[in-house]
């Protein structure tokens, strides 16, 4: 699909999402938040590769759908002046396409996790690196793993805070109430959480389903305690719980990638008070006791201490749910991302850094 008004070079984005009309059409109604690819269509006229453009359609990511949309994009490069791959799990095989057909065309690619096991022989070994212009990560401390254990030039790696769509969660007319919420399965310690809230004088609801990583790992309890509500929940009725939540936590078990981003920024765009685990990739949205109070990874004590000071607390929580909110709208919002990231490829995309990168 053509994007709007371009301000910069023609761009081709690969999208691992269907961004059909059914998809459109639910954030024109308000019924999910805005992603950031359609901002980057309308506001910097990117054109999208997504997952209903492909032949046969998809539904789901896998290592081969991953290939097949490379590979349907690199067939197009000679139409475009830019390329961006929204993870890694697209953006490498496009790189290794770049290579081998020996086209120069500008890459940015977004990098999620790039040290994974799995990952790190891929960039040591094959250097896809040589086909990307530039990486741009949204943790510090993947920027520093990937210039250290990947040998990527420093040069071709940019640190972009995620985002939230400040439109869709935004503070909302519901009474708090003695409910404690989560959500998200990446890496999450919900074992830590329910030691940590058995017997609260609280209801505690997780969200635990994830769209994008049906297989993520997580440590979870072998009962949940009777205070404790786990399900399914879309984005209505996911605003909801935290409109209602007194508190939203993110626990997090140690990880080196920006694990739990989303449901943080989610909650710190609803102005709520946020609990959320300091592991060493979580260190680039949160300033401790300003917009959110860290704990310990795997440490019950310290994060019930923290959940029920704040449930104790209404003042305590609206002064960081302001503090939060402010946040987002200045540092992290889908405008201020999207923003961003079309400037990355702009510069990306300048003959000076295109032959100094290739140099």
């Amino acid at each position: 699909m053509s994007g709007g008004p371009r301000l910069g070079p023609r761009t081709l984005m690969l999208v691992s999402d269907r961004a059909d009309a059914a998809l459109r059409e639910a954030v024109a109604q308000g019924r999910r938040p805005c992603p950031e690819y359609l901002r980057l269509e309308r506001d910097h006229g990117f054109e999208l590769l997504d997952w209903s453009s492909l032949p046969g359609g998809a539904r789901g990511r896998s290592a081969g759908l991953s290939v097949r949309h490379a590979l349907q994009a690199a067939r197009r490069l000679g139409e475009y002046e830019a390329v961006f791959s929204d993870g890694e799990h697209v953006g490498v095989p496009l790189a290794m396409a770049i290579r081998t057909m020996g086209t120069s065309i500008p890459h940015v690619m977004l990098g999620h996790h790039l040290t994974t096991p799995a990952k790190r022989p891929v960039f040591r070994l094959l250097r896809p690196q040589r086909g990307i212009t530039r990486i741009l990560l949204h943790s510090s401390q993947q920027l520093e793993l990937a210039t250290r254990d990947l040998g990527i030039d420093r040069d071709r790696l940019a640190l972009v805070p995620y985002f939230a769509d400040a439109g869709f969660w935004s503070p909302r007319s519901e009474v708090e109430t003695p409910l404690v919420a989560s959500a998200g399965r990446e890496h999450r310690d919900y074992a830590t959480l329910a030691r940590a809230c058995e017997g609260l004088a609280a209801q505690v609801f997780i969200a635990a389903g994830s769209l994008h990583s049906p297989a993520a790992r997580e440590s979870r309890p072998e009962e949940w305690p009777p205070n404790f509500e786990v399900g399914f929940a879309d984005h209505l009725t996911l605003r909801s719980v935290y409109a209602r939540a007194s508190v939203v936590v993110v626990p997090l078990v140690p990880t080196d990638f920006q694990a739990g981003v989303t449901t943080l920024l989610e909650a710190m765009a609803m102005a709520k008070a946020v609990v959320v685990t300091a592991t060493a990739g979580q260190t680039d949205v949160v300033v401790d006791g300003v917009t959110a109070v860290a704990v310990p990874p795997g440490d019950p004590r310290a994060l019930r201490e923290a959940v029920e000071g704040l449930l104790a607390n209404p003042q305590e929580r609206r002064r960081l749910g302001r503090n939060a909110r402010e946040a987002v709208e200045r540092d992290f919002s889908l405008d201020v991302y999207s923003a961003r990231l079309a400037a990355h490829v702009r510069s990306a995309a300048s003959p000076a850094e295109a032959s100094a990168l290739s140099a």
